[in-house]
């Protein structure tokens, strides 16, 4: 992501682009991959660390919903400040919803409980390394009807060592 925000397009070579590209490409994409993480490596020691009677680490569809109800109130609030909020006051939630509409709610659920499930069982760094396989499959699946682009190269270029170091050097524990 941070090598497609130095395409091409505008005044290439500019102080003012090159800064543009950092603070709305380079900069965002590297907070938002350092927050990710961070949220990875936490669910992950909540959801395998046992805590008082419980075996096991944490129920992943428990904490599922707990991360859903967080999401929901936060929505909730932003609703009351927004055009959309009062369109929804005013016509109502479903207003305009057709049964297409549950096809994107319900695979994002499914998805959300996926995601908790693999992070309890195989960990944040095993659960990003199937994240860059399947984002492979659907790059090779763009290639074949679209193209491929050099920032897609690079990507793969940059990805593919990673998954093989990681591979072939996995991390051993002290007490091994």
């Amino acid at each position: 992501s941070a090598f497609i925000s130095f395409g091409g397009g505008g005044a290439a070579g500019t102080a003012a682009t090159a800064t543009k590209h950092f603070t709305q490409g380079v900069a965002p994409v590297l907070l938002a991959s350092f927050i990710s993480g961070l949220a990875g490596a936490l669910a992950q020691k909540n959801l395998q660390t046992s805590s008082g009677d419980a075996k096991g680490g944490r129920n992943a569809y428990l904490f599922n919903m707990e991360m859903c109800s967080a999401s929901a109130l936060i929505l909730a609030v932003s609703l009351l400040f927004t055009a959309d909020g009062s369109r929804i006051r005013a016509a109502g939630f479903f207003d305009g919803w057709t049964p297409q509409t549950w096809i994107p709610i319900v695979t994002n659920a499914l998805g959300g409980i996926i995601v908790g499930l693999v992070t309890k069982h195989a960990g944040a760094v095993r659960k990003g390394f199937a994240l860059i396989f399947v984002i492979l499959i659907s790059g090779l699946w763009e290639v074949q009807t679209v193209g491929i682009t050099k920032e897609q190269i690079i990507g793969g270029a940059l990805a593919a060592p990673s998954l093989w170091m990681h591979t072939a050097y996995p991390y051993k524990s002290k007490t091994e």
